[in-house]
């Protein structure tokens, strides 16, 4: 029996996987609390807004291509001690953000910030499985994420209420606080023995990529995610700009309370109706919704409504993605996951580097038009991708069944 079968009790999860969603919950904080505070940073640091909102490009587009290659480089070390030490650099460089003296040196903070979360992200999923029973792991697995669920609930309309009151520097050292909380616990609790797992390098991390039927399931979900955060990286100067106010925290927690509905729903849904119509009817609201939330913020009601429908639509897609890449490549099962979170980060990344390209050129107003725009190509490139699956499938039929066929036909002599 391994130290950490000895440990584990067969009907209660480890508790340790609390402190591993407190620290997602850091994660996904710091990923999100910077479109609540951008207008305070722009002020602040002398930048324009659309400047500002490169730092969201930064810390995202550092997770999305640093996760699979960090992966790769550290897999060769103790998993617990990469753990550790990735959310230690995290909190450390959380405070370089919180203290950086002007805008190059905040900017270099959040790539750092970006590495760090880039391997500690995947690794605490890992991490938490290890220290569940075999049939309560998907439970694990389900409070490590809901990290990130509380997190666009709670934690970004925290920080970005901390930010607007009390500065936003403080909004990264209460990031900080959290994940170092969470960083001091795991150590005095101190994390199981891992036993050896296989190192995939990065070719094969890489390897479903190859393939011209998952990099079309890919561009999709690459694509709404650009809309979506095209606009929710900006989503603070367009609710001052149609509202006239200076605190949005109470509009995030609306939005937030989206994805909460959603992630609660979406597993019902895709077991009922399967993963590919959920995707077509939720681009499709989307599609309605980014244009309509320039005009329905106009007043507090509308802003709300739209704001948790927006929010709604996210794990709606999310999920249902996650569940097609599954079936569509089964044998690459731990690697396209980890591709598909790589997909929504570099999603975040050119959403908020589109946005403060567009903000140059036209008014906060017109984003919710970009973003449509980039949802109507995800929903084309979509059905593409499901039409090409089909074919691929009806292909692959009559070769199963002659290789069928000729195995009946075999008689041992």
């Amino acid at each position: 029996m391994t130290e950490t079968e000895q440990t584990l009790s067969p009907t209660k999860i480890d508790s340790r996987i609390l402190l591993l969603a407190l620290s997602m919950f850091a994660l996904g904080t710091d990923a999100f609390v910077v479109a609540g505070v951008l207008p305070v940073i722009a002020h602040e640091m002398g930048v324009t807004e659309s400047l500002a909102g490169q730092l969201v490009t930064a810390f995202s587009l550092t997770y999305g291509i640093g996760a699979p290659v960090l992966a790769a480089m550290t897999g060769r070390w103790a998993r617990n001690t990469v753990l550790l030490a990735a959310l230690g650099a995290f909190c450390l460089f959380n405070i370089g953000s919180a203290i950086a003296p002007d805008y190059p040196t905040l900017l270099l903070t959040r790539i750092l910030v970006g590495c760090s979360a880039a391997v500690f992200g995947p690794l605490a999923y890992v991490v938490g499985a290890s220290l569940a029973p075999a049939e309560k792991r998907g439970q694990a697995l389900a409070q490590v994420a809901s990290g990130l669920t509380i997190a666009t609930v709670l934690g970004s309309p925290l920080g970005t209420w901390v930010g607007e009151h009390f500065g936003w520097r403080l909004s990264f050292g209460l990031v900080a606080l959290l994940g170092g909380i969470a960083f001091v616990m795991l150590l005095l609790f101190k994390l199981p023995k891992a036993a050896p797992t296989p190192v995939l390098s990065l070719g094969t991390r890489l390897a479903p990529i190859r393939e011209p039927r998952l990099v079309l399931a890919f561009l999709p979900a690459l694509f709404w995610n650009l809309g979506v955060f095209v606009v929710y990286t900006y989503i603070a100067l367009l609710l001052r700009h149609n509202l006239n106010i200076t605190d949005v925290s109470l509009f995030l927690l609306v939005y937030g309370l989206g994805p909460m509905l959603g992630n609660w729903i979406c597993g019902i849904v895709i077991d009922r109706v399967g993963s590919t119509r959920p995707i077509f009817f939720f681009l499709a609201a989307l599609l309605i919704v980014e244009p309509l939330l320039m005009l329905t913020t106009n007043s507090v009601p509308g802003a709300f409504a739209t704001l948790f429908i927006w929010g709604l639509c996210i794990p709606m897609l999310f999920t249902p993605q996650q569940h097609r890449l599954l079936q569509l490549a089964p044998e690459h099962a731990n690697v396209i996951l980890a591709l598909n979170n790589s997909t929504f980060y570099l999603g975040i990344a050119g959403g908020a580097a589109l946005g403060g390209l567009t903000l140059r050129t036209v008014a906060i107003t017109q984003l919710g038009w970009i973003g449509a725009a980039c949802i109507l190509l995800a929903l084309v490139l979509f059905a593409f991708s499901v039409r090409l699956s089909k074919r691929t499938d009806q292909q692959a039929e009559p070769m199963q069944e002659s290789m069928q066929r000729e195995e009946v036909m075999i008689v041992p002599e």
